[in-house]
């Protein structure tokens, strides 16, 4: 049984592996179908924020397919995928 450090290591271990491809689809097999501001700032480990995701919808530069929930906002697992193709870049 692993604890949770190790879980994270492990998810850690798999983020960097080689590339940002596989940056990515590690992000990408972590979210579901339907993904909160909240968990997607979580999933990119908070390189990118629920409050920025808020400014860039209401500039139109956020993910493009939305749905609402109440007072909460999500993004279809397509859509936040390719927002954050366009936003995140390994050095």
């Amino acid at each position: 049984m692993h604890n949770k450090w190790q879980r994270d290591f492990d998810y850690s271990d798999r983020l960097f592996g080689s590339g940002s491809e596989s940056f990515l689809r590690a992000i990408e097999q972590e979210l579901p179908p339907v993904v909160s501001r909240a968990e997607l700032a979580k999933a990119t480990g908070g390189l990118i924020s629920a409050k920025t995701l808020s400014n860039e919808d209401a500039l139109h530069k956020g993910p493009t397919e939305r749905v609402r929930a109440g007072s909460k906002i999500g993004y279809t697992r397509a859509s936040a995928m390719a927002y954050i193709r366009k936003k995140i870049q390994l050095l």
